[in-house]
């Protein structure tokens, strides 16, 4: 016999006992059957809210699963669309693909199933035989009810929950081997720019706080590996330009700058024209970054190749000055730049490192700026 249809069988003879009791005790066995009577009730209505407490609990975890479901399948369709690269192995990217197509099939065609608590109307103060044992028997069919919705929701965790744990796996397998591989161009690529490995360096490690979060996913798999492909590009570009008949000059100019940039990093590029000033004319420009280690990149023009050949002061008095405002991301030089000397004017400043560092000629600023006071070049060459 089933534990429900004893409970009925109970609760039956607790109803014939009272009839009988009733007849022949009178009001003494009706305060027994009373006890009786509420404590059937009480235990009914706890066992239909334990039911509905396990429903709503699986209800929201099965809506949580979906919406993760969801969000990892559209992160990766991009990733799952994207020709494979070389440097990652056919067999990483498959077990993606499979885990991605895995994951739409239990997914699809869930949708989120909110439960509201029944509400079983109370037996009354009375407590009738025929009353109770119809709120005994309502709470247990409703308690019965909620335990198979419960047990098919919480399959459905469960298949989402497994292919989920596939997914994300798979999505680790493959960063783990976009990622050694973008280590090692970091290290091969020695031409490429310091911006472009920058970008690659980002890229690896925003994967480590977890493939699938939502800040990375198949959109982090992709920026790896296109900045991978930057920095290759970085780097071709730079053995290119040692192809230049003009590099070795650039080259010295380069090496200079760097020999007084005090360990600050520098990129350079090269063009015709810097802020619209070619032929006849010494230009160049320097933006510069506090984060990732302070670094800059330096643009300077064609002309100043001319003028270094030349040995012209003015030429090296402007190369001094944009590497004067690559300083300020030092930190030892930083508040000079920002305090009340400067208030951070970023020519004054350049210009005043440049007279600080022995050109004290028009090439340093002073033809463009002006001539900055002496507190100024006082202050300036604390950098240096």
């Amino acid at each position: 016999m089933s534990d429900t249809r004893k409970r009925t069988w109970r609760l039956w003879v607790t109803i014939t006992a009272f009839v009988v009791l009733a007849t022949g005790a009178g009001i003494g066995a009706g305060w027994g059957w009373r006890a009786l009577a509420a404590d059937a009730a009480t235990t009914a209505d706890r066992q239909l809210a334990t039911a509905s407490r396990s429903l709503s609990d699986v209800s929201d975890q099965r809506g949580e699963a979906i919406d993760k479901a969801r969000a990892s399948i559209t992160s990766l369709d991009a990733f799952t669309e994207h020709n494979r690269p070389d440097y990652l192995s056919e067999a990483a990217e498959k077990a993606l693909v499979d885990a991605h197509a895995a994951l739409q099939a239990k997914s699809k065609g869930l949708t989120h199933a909110a439960f509201d608590p029944p509400r079983v109307a109370p037996v009354g103060a009375d407590l009738l035989p025929w009353t109770v044992l119809q709120h005994v028997q309502r709470a247990e069919q409703l308690a019965r009810q909620e335990q198979a919705v419960s047990k098919a929701r919480a399959a459905d965790l469960r298949a989402l929950e497994t292919a989920q744990k596939a997914i994300t796996q798979a999505a680790s397998t493959v960063y783990t081997e976009l990622a050694a591989h973008g280590e090692q161009v970091l290290t091969a690529d020695t031409s490429a720019t310091y911006a472009s490995k920058i970008e690659l360096r980002h890229a690896i490690d925003d994967g480590k706080a977890g493939v699938m979060s939502s800040q990375f996913g198949g959109s982090g798999l992709l920026q790896i590996m296109s900045t991978i492909d930057g920095v290759n590009a970085a780097e071709s570009a730079g053995e290119a330009a040692k192809q230049d008949p003009a590099y070795p000059v650039r080259a010295q100019i380069e090496d200079y700058a760097r020999s007084i940039a005090h360990g600050v990093t520098l990129d350079f590029e090269w063009h015709k024209e810097v802020s619209g000033l070619g032929d006849g004319w010494y230009s160049g420009t320097t933006q510069y970054h506090d984060d990732d280690g302070g670094w800059a990149t330096i643009d300077l023009n064609f002309t100043l190749q001319e003028g270094w050949t030349d040995g012209d002061v003015d030429a090296k008095a402007l190369v001094t000055h944009e590497v004067g405002h690559a300083q300020v991301v030092r930190p030892q030089c930083k508040p000079l730049f920002e305090g009340p000397t400067f208030q951070s004017n970023d020519e004054m400043w350049a210009t005043a490192w440049a007279i600080s560092m022995g050109f004290d000629v028009g090439g340093s600023g002073i033809e463009a700026y002006g001539r900055p006071s002496d507190a100024q070049i006082a202050v300036a060459a604390q950098c240096r």
